[in-house]
């Protein structure tokens, strides 16, 4: 599908090639029974009149019959071109209406209509768990905001009123330890706040690289939380191109809530490689793990899992595995290469 804007139209497969097939085959049968009809001729064998009915029923057989096995098919396939350009405009609801025909005609027909279900019950799911995602953060900041912020900045405004009022009785000693209170109350919110905006996007993420950042992480959301957090970060001082960093820091992020609140690990291994020609992550827990076919943990749990880690490593280029077994444990590891233009940069 192309962007908003983009007048670029897919080739089309029309008619005429039924056409030209035709008069191929046509222009074959007439030169073989004209050459027929030459010989036979010279040796007085069938006469000129029979022979020419002879090249013209050869003609008109030979055309009845490329349109009766050639037809569907190019009408299959018009069908099928014209549905392509539907969807090419954003429409995944397009069908192509099964003939009859032969088994590859039909089975053409149902795989692309199949097709067309898959792409768009997937496109569904793929929107609902974006929004899902999306409104779920949106709850999260909002409790955050009314539960924590909301309620400290009203503490503070307490503590202004009493100040203001030792302030008219002209008690300075209950005014300062009021202003005090205050300058506590403020801070505490400010540092909320920085908490909240940093989860969003952090800007050190931008400033000092993802191994910095993921350190914050883990020890500002993650220590004490639950399973002991190993950290194994190789070639530290080297530094990828943006947006690998902003999906691999994503991917641990996710990896390792899951791990905490969900695998009942006691432990977690998190190890980074960054090399010039690829940058490697791996996050391995000894929890109870699930089964292969199963998603990355339970359902119930915020975020979309196992398959937003994966479109995030592949939107970076990257390849990812995930190996787990009921009571073993989970393993994810994730490759990203990078391309000779994006070599790693020495951290400054």
């Amino acid at each position: 599908m192309t962007a908003s804007g983009d007048t670029t139209k897919p080739p089309r497969v029309s008619r005429p090639l039924l056409g030209r097939v035709v008069v191929v085959n046509a222009v074959v049968v007439t030169a073989v029974l004209s050459a027929a009809l030459i010989l036979q001729t010279r040796e007085g064998g069938v006469g000129p009149g029979l022979a020419a009915g002879l090249v013209a029923a050869g003609l008109v057989a030979s055309i009845l019959a490329n349109v009766l096995v050639v037809g569907p098919a190019a009408g299959v396939l018009l069908e099928v071109t014209r549905a392509m350009e539907t969807m090419h405009k954003g429409d995944l609801g397009c069908r192509v209406e099964e003939r009859r025909g032969g088994a590859g005609l039909r089975r053409l027909t149902a795989s692309f209509n199949a097709m067309c279900m898959r792409l768009g019950r997937e496109s569904l799911s793929y929107a609902e768990r974006q929004l899902g995602s999306v409104e779920e953060e949106r709850r999260r900041i909002g409790r955050e905001l009314h539960d924590e912020t909301s309620q400290t900045l009203a503490a503070t405004l307490v503590r202004l009123d009493l100040c203001d009022r030792a302030i008219q009785d002209h008690d300075a000693t209950a005014a300062h330890a009021q202003v005090v209170d205050c300058k506590t109350l403020i801070a505490h919110t400010m540092e909320e706040i920085k908490l909240l905006v940093y989860d969003l996007r952090p800007v050190m993420l931008d400033d000092f690289g993802l191994v910095p950042t993921l350190r914050w992480y883990i020890q500002s959301h993650l220590q004490g939380a639950g399973p002991t957090i190993v950290i194994d970060f190789d070639d530290a001082g080297l530094r990828v191109p943006g947006h690998i960093e902003t999906a691999l820091y994503r991917v641990t992020q996710e990896a390792l809530a899951n791990a905490v609140k969900h695998s009942d690990a006691t432990k977690v291994h998190v190890r980074l490689v960054t090399k010039p020609g690829f940058v490697t992550l791996a996050v391995i827990d000894n929890g109870r793990g699930f089964d292969g076919g199963a998603a990355l943990y339970e359902s119930g749990h915020t975020g979309v899992g196992l398959l937003s880690i994966k479109e995030r490593v592949e939107l970076a280029g990257g390849t990812v595995n995930i190996e787990s077994a009921k009571g073993r444990g989970t393993r994810l590891y994730v490759v990203i290469p990078l391309a000779t233009e994006e070599s790693v940069e020495e951290m400054t």
